[in-house]
């Protein structure tokens, strides 16, 4: 997509204009259509590989931008948060040594951008969510300052307000109403494009959607957003709210999110894509045209349908069709945007074989599925594998229930190597790629179950959220460059997150942020019991979502020895708590909180963000930091 003319629609004359580009582009495509203009018996396949940059911290480092200009490569390209970066990979024919070729292609260019990357003390991994991302790191100005990327942020703003809530349950819960435009930047994923035959794109398409849940199911690598365990592939729950437009209630009329599975099979042409594309997804972004798609036709000419793929990018389908010139020849593509980034370049070449080579077996069984099952059932299926991964189960074709993993071993393995020895694929190279997906399968160990293990082991250990997402990300790093399988990783080891600053720099990498709080007009009894029964000292006192006060042990001792006759089921918070608060920022550093809290005399520090409360660290917090900096001095003397 140029980025140079991008803006959006704001007059009638701009939406006239075009509309009526977009709609002979589309009259263009039905006419190829009938005159069978299309490439055919000809599949090639390509990828585009998105990645993040971390710094030594393991946090997001923002130089996207920078790596991109002083690359200077046609094939990289910026993404929405300046963290990221994007690689395309080329266009080679689906037979013989293609997975080879795909392999050594990706790791060159990833080799390429991590040297570039080491030059600015930063490093590439490969992931669908970075588990360290904080809040901070998605503002508007982490954004990629180009105007395709501004133009979306300004429109959803527009449609939808700058704040509003934004959901995500799991096994934690995400409810947030800061910055939720600004997460489009937080996904990353491997895009897989194969090139499809015009006339059997209606069954290849419907396949498409149909496997994308068991695919995703056995791929999943992105379980975590903001300290929060989510889905097991969070990405798709992110991107569709991240870009929808819609207006609360509107989903009463049917409208769609621009990130979309789809409602319904394909019945007879691929165009019927577009048309709901068109009819269901209002323009509101646009751009220079110059080419009437028709008169190139008449002339005999190959028309780019400039409009139609502008239209088409600013849509998200799971599995998206796309239109392409390549060597003067049109030709139409799926691309499928199910799978993750990572965790190592064998898995994402191991993702990629299981899904070409179950789109090139289509057997007749699965042909014609618009007969065979309801839509509203594969849509479900695509759901509950992003929601619960490798151990969900589906309700397949003759309404079977059936597990994931006995799907893919059982029928789906096998049909991926029919596909890929059909296509000529050498067999060497996809019996080693789907070996893995089968070894995968059979222990259940996908990268989104191993995250949620070693997090669970890491807490075991007495160390913060915080620390344990540190260390994860360091762990993922060091496997990744091992390109080792993800099922053979062992878990993550807190020795991974690296010395004492990359875990105890900033507050809010140690800040308590599970908070018990109460009302100034409670009454001081409840405020007594809650510490007592959750052991802990201090409790913050809100007025309407804002911090007020802050009840103590001390303040509660001190008010009675001076009011011995109260009856503190009768006395409220109010006349208790502490009023004249000090606070702290989420990105104070650790040794500055120290300070503010010997100078105030005071035992525990609430950290806001304006006047809404984010976290706490009291005199206990410093302890456990004490012990594990003391352990981490020990470790590196030498025995005498």
């Amino acid at each position: 997509m140029s980025t140079t003319s991008i803006k959006i629609i704001d007059s009638e004359t701009d939406k006239q204009r075009y509309t009526s580009y977009l709609l002979k582009d589309i009259q263009a495509l039905e006419r190829m259509l009938t005159e069978n203009k299309f490439e055919q018996g000809v599949q090639r396949i390509g990828a585009e590989q998105e990645m993040v940059f971390i710094n030594e911290a393991f946090r997001p480092a923002f130089i996207g931008p920078k790596v991109k200009q002083r690359m200077n490569r046609p094939y990289v390209t910026t993404e929405y948060a300046q963290f990221n970066l994007e690689i395309n990979l080329s266009p080679i024919l689906f037979n013989g040594s293609c997975l080879t070729e795909l392999s050594e292609e990706l790791t060159a260019k990833i080799e390429e951008v991590e040297q570039e990357a080491l030059r600015r003390n930063t490093q590439v991994l490969l992931t669908g969510i970075l588990p360290t991302i904080r809040k901070s790191d998605t503002s508007p100005e982490s954004m990629t300052p180009e105007p395709r990327y501004q133009a979306l942020l300004e429109n959803v703003n527009r449609l939808r307000g700058q704040q509003y809530e934004f959901n995500i349950q799991g096994l934690d819960e995400l409810i947030t109403r800061d910055n939720p435009s600004t997460f489009g930047g937080c996904m990353t994923s491997l895009q897989l494009h194969l090139q499809v035959d015009a006339d059997k794109m209606v069954d290849m398409y419907n396949w498409a959607q149909l496997i994308a849940a068991p695919t995703l199911a056995c791929a999943t690598y992105s379980p975590v957003f903001l300290g929060k365990r989510l889905w097991h592939e969070t990405r798709i729950a992110l991107l569709r709210q991240t870009t929808d437009t819609r207006k609360p209630y509107s989903n009463l009329t049917n409208e769609e999110a621009r990130v979309s599975f789809g409602n319904d099979w394909l019945r007879e042409s691929v165009a019927e894509v577009f048309h709901d594309d068109v009819a269901g997804y209002k323009a509101y972004l646009t751009k220079e045209f110059h080419e009437n798609a028709l008169e190139v036709l008449d002339r005999g000419g190959v028309p780019k349908l400039e409009a139609l793929n502008f239209h088409n990018g600013t849509i998200y389908r799971w599995n998206r069709i796309c239109y392409g010139v390549f060597q003067g020849k049109p030709h139409l593509r799926i691309e499928n945007r199910v799978l993750p980034a990572g965790p190592t370049i064998e898995d994402e070449l191991a993702n990629t074989a299981f899904w070409l080579g179950l789109m090139n077996a289509l057997p007749e069984r699965y042909q014609g599925l618009q007969q065979k099952i309801p839509f509203d059932r594969v849509k479900t299926n695509f759901l509950k594998a992003a929601q619960l991964g490798i151990e969900v189960e589906f309700e397949w074709l003759d309404r079977k229930l059936i597990s994931a993993r006995e799907l893919i071993l059982e029928e789906l393995l096998p049909l991926a190597h029919e596909g890929l020895k059909k296509a000529g694929v050498n067999e060497k190279d996809y019996t080693h790629y789907l070996d893995i997906i089968r070894q995968r399968t059979e222990s259940g160990r996908t990268g989104s179950r191993w995250i949620l293990k070693s997090y669970e082991q890491l807490l075991d250990q007495s160390i913060t959220p915080d620390e344990a997402w540190v260390a994860i990300t360091a762990g993922m790093l060091e496997r990744q460059q091992s390109n080792q399988p993800v099922h053979t990783w062992e878990l993550a080891s807190v020795k991974e997150a690296g010395d004492w600053k990359n875990r105890f720099w900033r507050l809010d990498q140690v800040m308590t942020k599970t908070i018990y709080t109460v009302e100034e007009n409670d009454i001081v009894n409840l405020a007594a019991h809650i510490m007592s029964w959750k052991k802990i000292g201090h409790i913050p006192v809100e007025r309407n979502g804002e911090l007020v006060g802050i009840i103590t042990k001390d303040s509660i001792i001190n008010y009675y020895a001076s009011n011995s006759s109260k009856d503190f089921a009768q006395t409220p918070i109010r006349n208790v708590m502490i009023t004249n608060l000090v606070t702290a920022q989420p990105d104070m550093l650790v040794a500055d909180a120290i300070d503010l809290i010997i100078k105030s005399d005071i035992s525990c520090l609430p950290v806001v963000e304006g006047k809404k409360l984010v976290g706490i660290i009291t005199e206990h917090d410093f302890v456990h930091i004490s012990r594990h900096l003391y352990q981490e001095l020990m470790d590196n003397v030498e025995p005498s």
